[in-house]
């Protein structure tokens, strides 16, 4: 039987099995086939298995063991499975969402290296080690497959414990992937945060097309399957190459709360077609998040307009702020409020670091809210000297409270972006201001441009880059390389396959529209084909290693 006071979300789940055990709780919608509905009864019996199958290994509580994602449900049932077993489940993307069999091997290598895992679970014929040439790191790695199930003997029911719940890994958008060692008190405690503060219950109904593998995609399972209502997923693929499929779903079942990065949004405002845009009713809708990279006023207000037509609140987007050193989301806002931006003064930001109000149209910057931190979440901002600035003042976010990691992997911390104090503030490496309560992200240490003395954070750039038409959206990257007497601005940006466009044209017009933006234009623009840029597994730019590519390769721009 499960625990009266349950501590960990898979006895939660056991919970919820007990009561409603016919009552579906996952259904992946695929292209062209029947959805996939999966119970609380069905999904318990595969963690029992699964459970058995990683106990029979011998492994000691608190070990660590590597998740592929053979499918939805069965990831589901395997991350489960292994907090039942006392494991540490650490979810990773399979190869083909890595960009090709160099860039798998490379991040899977840094992950088993890094976690020193010895058991990794994988579909039946994906990423063993006699499927590609593997490197010395990955010897004596045990591989297990849904298919070894039947081979283990399971007359008990198996159950252990250990205090880590979970370990994320960084997306590496600023260098190396890092391990964060997430507590079964820091998951729950964000889950209850989001659950509070969006006021989510069993009458909700969710639909997602984020990865597991990424913390968004991850908590959006483990969130329905903790408070108890259905969670539908479609492939990411399948949101990517046909963006109308995800509101489509929300309007068919009347989805309530959903949520995406910034460019997920633009690419509904882009890719949705007139016709499409008729056949939507998204009444239903009453909170989706805006999250995982900074969000963009332009995109915001355009979605918000288009869809407006079709039922859809602009007060049901609300932001979200958070990263994997703090389990997910650090501040948000309330369901129905919407996002709220601050016009301040681009010259008091960028040289003073003040958040002072704009003097005029050419002094103006928009930056968005992200709201207010989580119950039992403090957020504070520091200055380099580590003391606490006042309201309105730029400095260094840190945040503190329940969902604060246990701590990084050994070998993590050296090049991590995120430092714990010993008064328990995590510095997150992000640039903000507090006002009136509410976090106002402008942007992170490592990568401010500074031009003629002024700080500029490079999604400024980017974003204007990304309206000229023949620019993909959310495909752009800026940053400096060092020249002989000041540092380069570069700006690398991917162009859609389109006839008769003049690359003299397009990157006149970025000049234009950049310089119209920050006062100054790039020292060189890259034009790249699609694709071209370095993406993390979950979507995010890495800057640095299009800073690398750059300067290795020589590349210039015309």
């Amino acid at each position: 039987m499960s625990p009266s006071n349950p501590t960990r979300i898979v006895d939660l789940v056991r919970r919820w099995e007990e009561q409603t055990p016919d009552r579906v709780c996952l259904t992946v919608w695929q292209d062209d086939h029947a959805p996939d509905r999966v119970t609380y009864r069905a999904l318990w019996q595969e963690v029992l298995a699964l459970a058995a199958l990683f106990s029979a290994e011998d492994l000691r509580p608190g070990a660590p063991i590597v998740i592929f994602a053979p499918s939805v449900s069965t990831f589901a049932s395997a991350f489960l499975a292994a907090q039942k077993a006392g494991l540490v489940p650490i979810p990773i993307p399979p190869p083909d969402h890595l960009g090709g069999t160099e860039r798998a091997l490379k991040r899977i290598t840094q992950i088993l290296d890094r976690s020193q895992a010895r058991t990794v679970f994988a579909p039946s014929g994906g990423t063993r080690a006699g499927d590609i040439v593997a490197p010395d790191v990955w010897t004596g790695i045990r591989w297990l497959t849904p298919n070894s199930v039947g081979s283990v003997s399971r007359t008990t029911e198996t159950d252990a414990w250990t205090s880590v719940g979970c370990c994320q890994f960084t997306s590496g958008s600023g260098g190396r992937p890092n391990g964060v060692l997430l507590t079964h008190e820091n998951m729950l405690a964000n889950i209850r945060g989001v659950q509070a503060v969006w006021n989510l219950g069993e009458q909700d109904v969710a639909v997602y097309w984020l990865p597991l593998f990424h913390d968004m995609g991850l908590f959006a399972l483990l969130r329905s399957l903790v408070i108890g209502f259905p969670l539908h997923l479609i492939p990411p693929m399948a949101f990517l190459l046909k963006p109308v499929t995800w509101l489509s779903l929300i309007s068919e079942l009347r989805g309530t709360c959903s949520g995406a990065p910034n460019f997920g949004f633009a690419l509904c405002v882009q890719r949705i077609t007139e016709a499409e845009l008729a056949r939507l009713d998204l009444s239903s809708w009453r909170v989706t998040s805006n999250g995982a990279e900074p969000v963009s006023r332009a995109v915001v207000e355009a979605f918000t307009t288009r869809f407006a037509r079709c039922g859809f609140r602009p007060e049901a987007m609300v932001p979200s702020y958070g990263l994997a050193e703090n389990t997910l989301i650090a501040t948000t806002s309330a369901a129905g409020s919407g996002i709220r931006f601050d016009e301040v003064s681009r010259e008091g930001l960028e040289r003073e670091g003040i958040a002072r109000r704009a003097g005029g149209p050419g002094d103006r910057r928009w930056v968005a809210s992200v709201g207010r931190p989580l119950p039992g979440q403090d957020v504070a901002i520091f200055d380099p000297a580590g003391s606490l600035l006042e309201e309105r003042r730029v400095g260094e976010v840190g945040v503190r409270g329940d969902s604060v990691m246990h701590g990084y992997l050994r070998g993590s911390d050296g090049d991590a972006g995120s430092t714990v104090r010993s008064d328990g503030w995590l510095l997150t490496g992000d640039l903000g201001y507090l006002a009136g309560g509410e976090l106002f992200i402008t942007g992170r240490k490592k990568d401010l441009i500074i031009r003629l003395g002024r700080n500029y954070d490079p999604q400024e750039l980017e974003v204007a880059a990304w309206q000229v038409p023949g620019v993909r959206t959310g495909r752009a990257a800026a940053f400096t390389v060092p020249g002989a007497a000041q540092e380069r601005v570069v700006l690398m940006v991917e162009c859609r396959h389109e006839r008769d466009v003049d690359a003299n044209d397009i990157r006149a017009a970025i000049r234009q529209a950049v310089f119209a933006a920050v006062g100054f234009v790039p020292d060189d623009i890259v034009l790249l084909p699609p694709r071209a840029l370095p993406l993390t597994t979950s979507g995010k730019l890495m800057r640095p290693e299009a800073r690398r590519l750059y300067v290795t390769h020589g590349a210039r721009g015309a």
